[in-house]
């Protein structure tokens, strides 16, 4: 294994990036270092001196300032003697086991480049690519994205024998863009390529001044851009034209032509401008297919026509507008969607509608105003925003499904829009009488459909953070009574109707209980919302172990119609523990009574003198149970036992009959 090592005044960093060399997990006899010295001003190539006199495997060689990393990377691979080669830059580190375990992967599955895990430090961003471990891959496999996601930067693990059989060196005298060429040959030529994302082999820095080469853009454009073109040449030599070259391709347009194009040609000076304007025409006239073409952004299709269509000032204008705001209005019309760069349509300029065309979806965000039960219908309104949209007159619906096939669309009562800087802003409201008989039981999503121009736009319909959602009703389903639920599944998850569920019993809400005239009990409660006439409702009072119930009716408050109130007589009730439900007629099984938090009990009462009924009420886990009590009948048994033979009258006392805990 042959680390080869860089070296351009980096003596703060240099210390780290050789120790992270020296400690790796493999043998050390298998591992030797080159120290390439390429004139260093600030004490480095002594530093290298010193260390090599420190650690055998280190080989340092001083050569005169190269003006770029080519030159001391080629010195190195000339001296180089491992089955592997490795080129660590001189302000980065390895991780301890990144030599070990990606020589084993290479020798594993025979494959002759290796990308280790590569971790950004100092805000360095790193590769795509390694989102998972992949064994054996490569370049020119149909539907391969590597080429496209790797770094072109040489800090891979190469087997050497395929770097000496292609011959493959760097690119000498550039302070960037080196390593294009012969990293791209190398994949071009390599049996396969292995992918290790499971272990950090590699910490890549930024440096604190932001000085590095690849951070200021490097090299002269006439440079990058003769580079460039023969890479291009490179790959179109492995790849038939068609798609495998077009996904080769694409990284060269996208970082070398667009991305320069949009990062640095307005900044750039004159000469320079010159140069990339006129090698990006050529790039473009010779490797642009109708498949790349299509690939690209609106953006990138105005900017290709006006480069190959020589519109130089129009190009400034448009890359411009870019730069300032980036944001284009979007343009709705039978069913497409345009953005409107500069140009668009303009009379003096024809450049086609086709490159202004964007098939990205038309961003949509809605905001659930209002979601209650209104004159026996369930009531919605929101608030839609169509980013970026210029002009035009949504049609709204709320459209409902049960995931069973069934749909429901219900016109919306949409305001007329406003056009804001954010894009075309709209209002709406509607009612409707939820889950008539034709709906089937189950849960229903709720969504809204933006109709405008001949695009159906869908967003889910959320329930904002802090909203409170409407309780149940129940509703007349033509002739059968159902409960309708409004539901909030999670964050980002649309509203949901859930149609023929179960009765709760948090459905009757700030329930109360107290006792009235003549030692009755008394239920009040809010009960759910009815929408028609209404079912009839009950308090239900049954005894356990026993088939008996007593029943009083929950009649609405007259001047409160959303609350209900019974009135109850327990004075023939027998002893025993009596639990209390409510009920409705039609809709499924009673629930347990719970009290209003904070309402307390009332205390113990007498229901009855003859027969003597003693009463108190408790709660069992929150669900309400009335004990009703004989006191004579514990009394005469109590004075039975008092009088019987043996017993010691002074050890018997009489007491009051204790109530239940």
């Amino acid at each position: 294994m042959s680390v080869i090592v860089p070296v351009h005044n980096c003596r703060d960093t240099l210390g780290r990036a050789l120790g992270s060399a020296f400690a790796q997990t493999l043998p050390s006899e298998q591992v030797e270092v080159i120290a390439v010295d390429d004139g260093s001003t600030d004490g480095g190539g002594e530093l290298l001196d010193e260390l090599a006199r420190a650690h055998a495997r280190l080989t340092v060689v001083h050569q005169p300032p190269s003006g770029g990393p080519g030159a001391p990377r080629n010195r190195g691979l000339e001296l180089a003697s491992g089955t592997f080669v490795f080129f660590l830059d001189a302000d980065d580190a390895l991780g301890p086991e990144a030599l070990e375990r990606m020589t084993a992967m290479a020798e594993r599955n025979g494959t002759d480049i290796v990308l280790g895990k590569q971790v950004g430090t100092g805000g360095r961003r790193t590769p795509q690519v390694f989102g998972e471990t992949i064994e054996r891959t490569h370049v020119l496999e149909h539907g391969s994205d590597l080429f496209w996601r790797m770094s072109m930067a040489a800090l891979q693990l190469f087997r050497r024998s395929l770097i000496e059989d292609a011959g493959l060196r760097f690119a000498e005298g550039v302070l960037s863009h080196e390593d294009q060429l012969f990293t791209a040959g190398a994949h071009l030529r390599a049996r396969a390529v292995s992918i290790l994302a499971d272990y950090d082999c590699y910490y890549w820095a930024a440096r604190e001044s932001g000085t590095s080469s690849t951070q200021i853009g490097g090299a002269r454009a006439a440079d990058v851009y003769a580079i460039i073109a023969e890479a291009m040449e490179e790959t179109a030599r492995y790849a038939e034209p068609g798609e495998i070259r077009d996904q080769l391709h694409r990284r060269y347009l996208d970082q070398e032509v667009f991305g320069r194009l949009q990062r640095l040609y307005l900044d750039a000076p004159d000469d320079e401008r010159e140069i990339t304007y006129t090698r990006c025409r050529e790039l473009l006239k010779k490797w642009l297919t109708p498949g790349l073409l299509q690939e690209l952004v609106p953006l990138r299709r105005v900017i290709a026509h006006c480069v190959l269509h020589d519109l130089a000032g129009e190009l400034e204008t448009v890359l411009r507008f870019h730069t300032a705001s980036g944001r284009p209005r979007v343009h709705l019309e039978d069913g497409r969607a345009y953005l409107e760069y500069p140009f668009f349509r303009a009379p003096s300029t024809p450049i086609p509608d086709e490159c202004y065309e964007s098939r990205a979806p038309v961003r949509v965000r809605h905001h659930l105003t209002e979601l209650t039960w209104a004159d026996d219908s369930l009531r919605i309104s929101g608030d839609v925003l169509l980013h970026d949209v210029d002009r035009g007159r949504p049609v709204l619906h709320l459209v409902l499904a049960d995931g069973a096939g069934s749909h429901q669309r219900i016109r919306c009562e949409a305001h007329p829009p406003n056009r804001t800087d954010e894009g075309l802003a709209a209002s709406y409201t509607t009612s409707f009488f939820p889950a008539p008989g034709s709906w089937p039981d189950g849960r229903w999503t709720v969504h809204l459909e933006t109709t405008l121009a001949g695009h159906a736009l869908t967003t889910p319909v959320v329930k904002p953070r802090g909203f409170t959602m409407p309780r149940a009703a129940v509703v007349d389903a033509d002739g059968r009574w159902r409960v309708v639920r409004p539901l909030s599944p999670g964050a980002r998850e649309p509203l949901t109707l859930e149609v023929g569920g179960a009765l709760k019993a948090t459905d009757f809400r700030d329930v109360k209980v107290g006792w009235g005239p003549k030692k009755r009990m008394w239920v009040r409660a809010e009960a759910p919302p009815i929408l028609g006439n209404g079912p009839a409702m009950s308090v239900l009072l049954h005894l356990a172990g026993d088939s008996r119930v007593i029943r009083a009716a929950l009649e609405a408050v007259p001047d409160d119609p959303s609350r209900r109130y019974a009135d109850i007589s327990l004075g023939d009730a027998r002893r025993g523990c009596w639990r209390v439900r409510f009920a409705i007629d039609g809709v499924g099984e009673p629930v347990p009574v719970r009290l209003a938090s904070g309402s307390g009990v009332p205390g113990p009462a007498t229901a009855s003198l003859v027969p003597p009924r003693r009463l108190r009420v408790r709660l069992d886990r929150k669900t309400l149970i009335v004990h009703v009590t004989a006191p004579l009948a514990f009394h005469a048994r109590r004075i039975r036992a008092w009088m019987a033979p043996g017993v010691d009258p002074g050890k018997h006392r009489l007491s009051p009959a204790p109530l239940p805990s």
